[in-house]
């Protein structure tokens, strides 16, 4: 699993740019080893209620999934799901928590053949 550092501003999936070298490492990788996938799964703080954190988590992981795909992984290695903040990493409690929370987390996946 990548270290949760792919994070995200309240309230928005959008990919920061200071994570896109990351997101590109992992493309270049997930190229040369074929036999692998990922499963990207998004992540909010407890801020708001299910009913806007659950989508928000998906949208966030669909937008590394299409990031990494626009890159030539192809799309149907990538797995998405959103948790919500169903499994926070850091207090929520804090400023900093809370943004160590909003986050996806990529977990590559070895196929043998």
């Amino acid at each position: 699993i990548m270290p949760g550092n792919v994070t995200f501003q309240t309230n928005s999936a959008q990919i920061q740019p200071a994570f896109y070298s990351t997101l590109n490492q992992v493309a270049q990788s997930l190229n040369e080893f074929q036999n692998s996938s990922i499963r990207v799964t998004g992540h909010t703080d407890n801020t708001g209620n299910d009913s806007i954190n659950i989508p928000l988590s998906q949208n966030r992981a669909q937008a590394v999934a299409q990031y990494l795909s626009s890159q030539g992984v192809n799309y149907s290695r990538l797995q998405t799901a959103g948790m919500g903040s169903s499994y926070p990493i850091a207090s929520n409690s804090s400023a900093a928590g809370r943004e160590q929370n909003r986050r996806v987390e990529l977990e590559v996946i070895y196929h043998q053949q």
